[in-house]
């Protein structure tokens, strides 16, 4: 049975997202949406591909789960790009979590556990002009930045985190895109053609807007997963958080 884009949006609005307490199959949603786009463009056979190497650093107490799918139909030399090794502190704060991956236009969840209410996200890249996406799960808080210099840093401090951040087992989702033109850094003002909805300005994704999941679920859709080399490490703490 095939499933439509209607189908995918209607489980999407079941799942609730990325919200508090929400628990999302996100393969099932994005294998749903791929089988909708196979039968829109007339294509009767499954999608197939390499597997993507991922390499998760286990800490106690942490757990990393996929947000995107990590296939590709091809793997060359840039999934096998190196990208620096993410210390186990960072100005004095802990890592608590962290995950690489050969793939880009993915998404992974890092769950962790929190000593204090701030939290920094550290992101290096293969490809300094990646962009990277990192959202806090039971917030609104997002951060979305180029890779610039193969780095980048996003951190979260008491006024942005659930004020239950610091109290139990937490997750934060990172994204990273690789450049394309489907990206622009325009708001959703002053645009000639705005979808509020899909996140879109003139027909190309805006940037900020990627810290919603299910824009950035689409993007990765559009763009198809593919060789790329990212690690992410969350942090306990931040350099404002004393």
């Amino acid at each position: 049975m095939n499933h439509t884009e209607d189908d995918l949006r209607e489980l999407f609005a079941e799942r609730t997202a990325y919200g508090p307490g929400g628990d999302v199959d996100v393969a099932e949603i994005v294998r749903r949406g791929r089988r909708g786009r196979l039968a829109r463009r007339g294509a009767g056979a499954a999608l197939a591909g390499a597997a993507a190497t991922v390499v998760i650093w286990t800490l106690p107490g942490t757990a990393t789960t996929p947000a995107a799918p990590v296939t590709s139909s091809s793997v060359d030399s840039a999934a096998s790009s190196r990208v620096p090794d993410l210390p186990a502190s960072i100005d004095g704060l802990t890592r608590i979590g962290a995950v690489l991956t050969s793939m880009s236009a993915t998404g992974m969840d890092i769950k962790v556990k929190p000593t204090r209410n701030a939290t920094t996200v550290v992101v290096t890249c293969a490809d300094p002009q990646s962009w990277v996406v990192t959202a806090v799960e039971g917030s609104r808080a997002g951060q979305v930045s180029r890779c610039r210099g193969g780095m980048a840093r996003h951190a979260y401090d008491g006024g942005s985190l659930p004020s239950t951040w610091s109290a139990g087992r937490q997750s934060i989702r990172v994204w990273v895109f690789p450049p394309t033109e489907l990206i622009g850094q325009a708001s959703l003002d002053g645009c000639a053609v705005v979808d509020k909805r899909k996140g879109t300005c003139d027909g190309r994704y805006v940037a900020q807007e990627l810290v919603r999941y299910d824009v950035a679920l689409e993007l990765a859709a559009d763009l198809g997963a593919k060789p790329g080399t990212w690690s992410a490490g969350v942090y306990d703490g931040s350099a404002s958080s004393g």
